[in-house]
């Protein structure tokens, strides 16, 4: 009870006082003077003592009442801003999707002003959710959709926001369009001409012909765009109150992981001892079949005899580096696409990923997947061919584009698509601002899960794509390494290629110095060297479909880590027995179950939480890889007895 309610009820009793009967000697008017005297007193007295408490308590009650009233005014501010973001996701995934699936001047300026209409749309949204945070307070759910609401960093202007966007629409253009010719005629585009050479071809003129010609019509072009678009990322991330766009691109993705690059680096070290063994199997094994005089002596490997043209997937060359057996079915892929090719077109492919998804009681593809999505190249228009996923947030309206191949390589690649698809469905109930991964990594490891089961001969057998599921010492050795041409050859070109652009964002590598440095990482990490010479008139970053289009790659590295984690939880959850890389659980509603309860989360919950709710660990950890892996390292360092492992004798092809 405050000074002032002291004092009315004093007051009160006072005027009562008159109705009263009059007490003789002393009035009852001057007792009562004397009592508000004194207790006017001893509240000017206790104005710091007990009053003030009572004075604190009313005004706290105030303020949590006032809090009350502003938990309910950002709630309802928050549905508003929920709807109205998915009106605009809406519209520029629509936008992304016309423009990639029908790359026209027109369709490009219009993904460009939508993108750019948003832009000058969203400040307002921003500025207000910092507003509300500052006042703290907040419910945790609250507090954490305004925070992911305040990750932002586009330019603050209007005419820069709409260069950025032309700059990038112009160079995803140049890479999506792009044709290597001979002699003016015979030109291949990426998809599917040139990544069939590169898997299928083992002439080195013609390997080199189309790896040097790719990186011819790709780099130079898009370098002096990257370099206007760098600029601008930077001044908009720097606006928005990130160090540079790196910052802000680790901050987006993995949002609250502050030790983020530490992570990456400590699983990096957890691996390379098992990426070192196989590079040093695989060099010997292209030295026995091209000669020393092409792979070289240096210890390391020119990145076009690989079998994919950017050095990341080994699998095309299994029939050089695969143990020479008298069993046939020791290749499984191979086995395998024979009746994939016999068996299916490219729509029965997509059925059959459903299949699995459903199998364990995962969502079918909705009838607008069916209508809408691209999966064949068409011939009447230039496409993007990379192959994406894409929610349209509007109901139902779930599509991937794809250039797609009858191959086992094409029947993975739609798995990893799909499982995108199956987490758009998963969380499309959540609130627009959790529509979308617990991180980056997730979202690219969930398709990815689905295909470790896929691809081992206990499902191929079950499909009826090989004659017998029979396991043997060598065929297990076959499957893993089949198996580590994809998975861990990759890891250190997923490794790379951000710490490259990390540092370029960061200043720490010059304009003048963007390819030399990404050679020297290349060489650093993957023990991979150019075939011909290179320099700064190149710009070979820009072949990679990724840094045209500037999409994040780290979150790559991460996943093909996590993927045997979420392999490892859900063979648990199926009762699995036995070794790692022999599990599929297919057909296993449990395992399913699991995974639907972690993907429905979105991003509502960190992803820490979103982790432990499948595998039971808040962290990242390469030691289920390792496991999966564990029978084909020790045959590695038998098979690498006497071997010089590393290429510390290299440097990179380089002319000034």
């Amino acid at each position: 009870m405050g000074r002032l309610t002291c004092l009315t009820l004093l007051l009160g009793l006072f005027v009562t006082s008159h109705a009263l009967p009059q007490r003789p000697a002393r009035s009852l008017d001057s007792e009562l003077r004397e009592v508000l005297q004194e207790l006017m007193e001893l509240e000017e007295d206790s104005f710091d003592g007990t009053s003030d408490k009572r004075d604190q308590d009313l005004q706290q009650d105030r303020q949590q009442d006032r809090q009350r009233e502003d938990e309910d005014s950002v709630e309802l501010w928050l549905e508003d801003v929920n709807m109205q973001l998915r009106v605009w996701n809406n519209r520029m995934s629509s936008a992304e999707w016309a423009f990639s699936t029908n790359i026209t001047d027109t369709n490009r300026e219009q993904l460009a002003n939508s993108e750019t209409k948003y832009s000058e749309w969203y400040p307002t949204i921003l500025g207000q959710a910092r507003e509300w945070r500052k006042r703290g307070g907040l419910h945790s759910d609250t507090d954490r959709q305004l925070r992911l609401l305040t990750k932002y960093a586009e330019p603050a202007e209007t005419e820069d926001v709409r260069k950025q966007k032309d700059l990038e629409g112009r160079m995803s253009e140049l890479y999506s369009t792009a044709r290597v010719c001979r002699d003016g005629e015979n030109c291949l585009q990426i998809e599917p001409g040139l990544i069939r050479l590169m898997a299928t071809s083992t002439d080195p003129e013609k390997l080199l012909w189309a790896w040097d010609g790719w990186r011819n019509a790709t780099g130079p072009p898009i370098k002096p765009l990257y370099l206007q678009y760098v600029k601008l990322l930077n001044q908009g991330a720097v606006q928005n109150e990130y160090k540079d766009y790196g910052d802000y691109w680790r901050d987006h993705q993995f949002d609250q992981t502050r030790d983020l690059e530490e992570l990456c680096d400590r699983l990096w070290s957890d691996v390379k001892p098992l990426y070192v063994q196989l590079q040093a199997y695989v060099r010997r094994k292209l030295t026995n079949f091209y000669g020393a005089d092409i792979v070289g002596t240096n210890g390391a490997i020119p990145a076009h005899l690989l079998g994919n043209m950017w050095a990341q997937n080994w699998q095309m060359i299994s029939d050089i580096v695969l143990p020479k057996s008298t069993d046939p079915h020791n290749d499984v892929a191979k086995s395998a696409e024979v009746k994939l090719k016999q068996r299916f077109n490219v729509t029965g492919l997509f059925r059959l990923s459903e299949q699995f998804y459903e199998s364990i009681g995962l969502f079918p593809m909705t009838d607008v997947f069916w209508e809408k999505s691209m999966i064949v190249k068409p011939e009447d228009r230039e496409v993007t061919c990379h192959a994406s996923a894409s929610d349209l947030f509007a109901k139902d309206d779930f599509r991937i584009k794809m250039c797609t191949d009858v191959t086992m390589d094409y029947l993975y690649t739609i798995h990893h698509e799909m499982g995108h698809i199956e987490y758009f469905m998963a969380y499309s109930g959540q609130p627009t601002i959790y529509r979308t991964g617990a991180n980056s990594a997730f979202h690219e490891a969930v398709g990815d899960t689905m295909a470790l089961s896929v691809v081992t001969r206990e499902h191929l057998h079950s499909i009826g794509l090989i004659d017998t599921a029979t396991r043997t010492e060598d065929g297990d050795i076959a499957d893993l390494l089949n198996m580590a041409l994809f998975k861990v050859a990759f890891l250190p070109y997923g490794y790379l290629i951000d710490k490259w652009r990390w540092r370029v964002f960061s200043g720490d590598i010059p304009d003048e110095d963007l390819n030399k440095e990404y050679w020297k990482l290349r060489l650093q990490y993957q023990g991979i060297v150019s075939p011909n010479p290179r320099s700064e008139r190149d710009f070979d970053p820009a072949a990679k479909y990724h840094v045209p289009s500037n999409s994040p790659y780290m979150c790559y590295f991460i996943s093909f880590i996590v993927q045997f984690q979420f392999y490892e939880a859900m063979c648990a959850t199926r009762g699995h027995k036995g070794p790692l890389h022999t599990c599929d659980f297919y057909q296993s509603k449990e395992a399913g179950e699991k995974l639907k309860d972690m993907l429905s989360l979105g991003a509502s919950q960190p992803w820490p939480d979103a982790l432990q709710q499948l595998t039971g660990s808040r962290h990242v950890s390469a030691d289920a890889l390792l496991e999966y892996f564990n029978p084909l390292m020790e045959w590695l360092k038998v098979q690498n007895e006497g071997e010089n492992l590393g290429w510390d004798g290299a440097s990179i092809n380089w002319e000034d």
